[in-house]
């Protein structure tokens, strides 16, 4: 009986878990029928700067990407293994190809972190909430970072250290900003003793939620050392966004790097959508209009964008079929 229920469980978890998926890819074709009926986007003179784009400066912005993937395989290593995962740092390199490449063909952003956190805890004994709690940390420390980056943007301006003439942006999006920062900064840190001051030492949420991933809290060299090695790899994603931008000919403030790509990553976390598909393109375009730059250059720019992820989605690919990231190596002495 038992386990007719755990099967009859499991089948309306999996048709919840596909009716969601189906949304999210219907909320990404509606997206983009309606940037290229409602956006006025012409494609024919978007692609017309997609193919005059600078083939030496794209190149510059992909080697930049490639960077940030070595460097989130070095975080990928610190923040795993103080919780006991023993896979070496070529593994969880492999690994976040492999994420890579899930990414462009799951539902949201989030589809390749799942696969991740299964093979990442794949041959050990440690629990798959440790392996979540793992993946968790690491887009935390990521989103710290975009929000912290455009607040400090809105700041500047706000000081006239930025000229307002320079880019504005509307005032619910800097409070939204402003909010994400205070959060990251005044709740989440503390969310361990919040949880105890209102429901005890003992209960579900400390269990499942905190539990798992209160290591973190407790390991202040770890922490900075993770939020450094997040920092620079948001550093050279912006990097890559230069790029982009260089190979195209267009002419962005490099204070707007600081606001237009948190705010676009942001978004693809958020709303639910195959990967951030129609919600990328349409953020990208807003953005950059408010920096005077045509619809179909701000399409042109998130098509490079999507290339550079779908290069790395591919590498991804042949990672996935030939790696070695399935086996649970011992920890080496160095």
């Amino acid at each position: 009986m038992n386990t007719a229920t755990e099967d009859l469980t499991d089948h309306k978890t999996k048709k919840k878990q596909r009716l969601k998926n189906i949304l999210r890819i219907l909320i990404s074709l509606i997206a983009l029928v309606c940037l290229i009926k409602f956006g006025k986007v012409d494609l024919h003179t978007a692609f017309k700067y997609l193919m005059k784009a600078n083939p030496i400066y794209f190149a510059l912005a992909y080697f930049s990407y490639m960077i940030t993937i070595l460097i989130a395989a070095v975080r990928f290593y610190f923040s795993s293994h103080v919780l006991g995962f023993n896979k070496g740092y070529f593994q969880l390199l492999q690994l976040n190809f492999v994420g890579a490449f899930f990414n462009n063909f799951l539902p949201t952003t989030f589809g390749g972190d799942a696969l991740r956190g299964y093979y990442l805890r794949k041959g050990s004994h440690i629990s798959m909430a440790k392996a979540a709690a793992c993946i968790i940390y690491e887009r935390y420390t990521g989103v710290i970072v975009l929000f912290w980056a455009a607040s400090l943007a809105f700041i500047l301006q706000s000081m006239g250290i930025i000229s307002k003439t320079v880019w504005q942006i509307h005032k619910e999006l800097i409070l939204f900003t402003h909010i994400g920062s205070l959060v990251t900064i005044f709740l989440i840190p503390f969310l361990p003793q919040i949880n105890k001051l209102f429901f005890g030492n003992a209960n579900w949420i400390y269990k499942k939620v905190i539990e798992p991933i209160v290591v973190y809290w407790h390991d202040l060299k770890l922490m900075v050392r993770v939020f450094i090695l997040s920092l620079f790899l948001q550093i050279f994603v912006l990097l890559c966004h230069f790029f982009i931008a260089m190979a195209l000919g267009i002419n962005i403030p490099l204070s707007y790097y600081l606001v237009f790509y948190p705010l676009t990553t942001i978004a693809g976390f958020m709303i639910p959508s195959l990967n951030g598909l129609g919600i990328r393109e349409g953020t990208y375009i807003y953005f950059l209009s408010k920096v005077n730059i045509n619809s179909e250059q701000g399409l042109a720019f998130s098509i490079c964008w999507l290339i550079v992820l779908l290069i790395t989605s591919f590498i991804g690919g042949l990672v996935y079929m030939f790696g070695d990231f399935r086996k649970h190596k011992p920890l080496e002495n160095n």
